[in-house]
């Protein structure tokens, strides 16, 4: 990286140069009195942004107010702006994410009494894609001494951050040695899960996961591996959803190279990868009939052949199974084999909606916060009492993994200093429709009790904030919904404002 103390190097090595140009053109007798002559104010220009348009790094140059006014070639690539579109803008706003520039704004005090820094970043680039780049900030004065500007030196390090960033997905994938990972709550539900696992993992047994979509079946499975003889070797997982019908073998078994048209090299399956680990199947209840036999002869028998090849192996995989559906309902309906269902249901688990467990909600409504705001590197914000009932009072009808989004959601909002929940309860029972063990007596019943509970809430906020919506201590705020939001709520529910002015 460039040092400051290296711009007087370069005047001095051009000042020389000059001269002997100039002593080659004139004559050597003129040698001395030619390197005396200081080269002109534009020729050093020319010659210094020759030597950065030169660098490996990427270099900025910046006044007080972060305004750029000099950027080389390996910023341009960096950045993937042309040097026209860069120089007279402000760094922050133009190359930096809202949250980042808040920050750069308050480490431009320390720059300004001359505080060298050397920090990362994330760089938006001129197509909307981020870069990662290690900066080296070094403040330079101007003749009087006086903090004129930054030399902003920039490494992209895109490359390292991703190896970091798999390095701490797979420490994370090795669960601590309580194996339960994100397992968070302290429901009885959740803590007769955790004796299962205690008792399943140091076995060899097939373990069967039922729950409905998010309910966390995957953290279970993973968690059974954790605790398990195998927690050295891999957890292989598997979507048998996602796989398609013409490429089952080839992605359980593998192939090899000319065993089918697209086949340009040998490849190995799932089972081959997962041999001394374990194998996670989920959604085993989407796998096609005639599929189910072709899976249940490998795990009957714990052999395969590769696709094209007449080799038999040998594995030794221990199987985990995940489903959403009934799968006893399914065989006896004739669309799953009964003969690996009961393979598969060796040591059934069975994971409880989040409706049947609200007492863990709120735990992994902060956890979820606290992992988001940790990634957008901004300060966990906290849930409201009102925030915190409806989070508790929504039905959720897609589990864990929809708690994860709404926070993830309200994390990234909290950013831009709007902290809101993205739910609506009427939601919560709507998704319910179409579920034959929820009578519709049941369903009109609790929505309208859903509904009285959301106007009780918002009622109570428009007191307490004496009719006032907008603003911090304002009814949005307290309810962690959009002013806006909140607005179309109180018409929808026939409340006017007028009638909490007057306390």
């Amino acid at each position: 990286m460039v040092e400051n103390n290296d711009i007087a190097v370069l005047d001095s090595m051009y000042r020389k140069k000059s001269g002997q140009d100039q002593a080659r053109v004139n004559g050597d007798s003129h040698a001395n009195s030619v390197m005396s002559v200081a080269p002109t104010l534009e020729e050093r220009e020319k010659f210094y942004h020759e030597i950065l348009d030169n660098l490996a790094d990427g270099v900025i140059v910046t006044d007080q107010e972060d305004r750029i006014l000099f950027a080389n070639s390996h910023m341009l690539a960096i950045s993937g702006y042309r040097r026209d579109e860069l120089i007279g803008h402000i760094g922050y706003e133009l190359l930096l994410s809202r949250p980042q520039s808040n920050l750069i704004r308050e480490r431009l005090k320390k720059r300004r009494v001359g505080a060298e820094e050397h920090f990362e970043l994330e760089l938006v680039r001129k197509d909307g894609m981020a870069s990662w780049v290690r900066v080296m900030a070094k403040p330079f004065p101007n003749g009087s001494g006086e903090i004129w500007g930054t030399v902003n030196t920039m490494v992209c390090i895109d490359r390292q951050k991703h190896l970091e960033q798999e390095n701490e997905y797979f420490l994370h994938e090795l669960r601590v040695a309580s194996g339960h990972g994100d397992l968070i709550g302290s429901s009885a539900a959740l803590a007769r899960i955790r004796e299962q696992i205690k008792m399943v993992a140091p076995t060899q047994s097939i373990v069967l996961i039922s729950g409905e979509s998010g309910t966390g079946k995957e953290l279970v499975a993973r968690a059974i591996h954790e605790l398990s003889k195998r927690r050295l070797k891999p957890l292989v997982s598997v979507n048998c959803a996602a796989i398609p019908y013409d490429l089952f073998a080839s992605e359980f078994f593998g192939h090899v190279k000319g065993a089918f048209t697209g086949a340009l090299r040998d490849r190995i399956g799932r089972f081959e990868l997962a041999d001394g680990g374990t194998l996670f199947l989920d959604e085993i209840g989407e796998l096609p009939t005639d599929l189910q036999s072709k899976l249940l002869r490998v795990i009957q028998e714990g052999q395969f052949e590769r696709v094209g090849e007449e080799r038999t192996r040998s594995i030794d995989v221990r199987l985990i199974s995940a489903t959403n559906r009934d799968l006893a309902s399914e065989v006896a309906a004739g669309r799953f084999r009964s003969d690996l269902y009961y393979r598969l249901s060796v040591f059934p688990i069975s994971v409880p909606p989040l409706r049947e467990r609200r007492e863990d909600i709120l735990p992994i409504a902060e956890h979820c916060l606290k992992n988001s705001a940790q990634k957008l590197r901004i300060k966990v914000p906290r849930l409201t009492p009102i925030q915190a009932e409806m989070l508790r009072n929504y039905d959720w009808p897609g589990n864990v993994r929809e708690l994860q989004n709404v926070m993830e959601r309200a994390a990234i909002l909290a950013g831009y200093g709007d902290f809101s929940l993205d739910i609506d309860p009427n939601l919560s029972f709507a998704s319910l429709s179409h579920s034959a063990t929820h009578p519709a007596s049941m369903k009109f019943n609790a929505l309208a009790k859903l509904v009285d509970m959301e106007k009780e809430l918002l009622v109570s906020a428009l007191k307490e904030a004496r009719g006032k919506i907008y603003g911090s201590n304002g009814a949005a705020a307290l309810l962690g919904l959009k002013p806006t939001t909140l607005a179309s709520k109180m018409t929808r529910l026939g409340l006017k404002r007028d009638d909490f002015m007057r306390g």
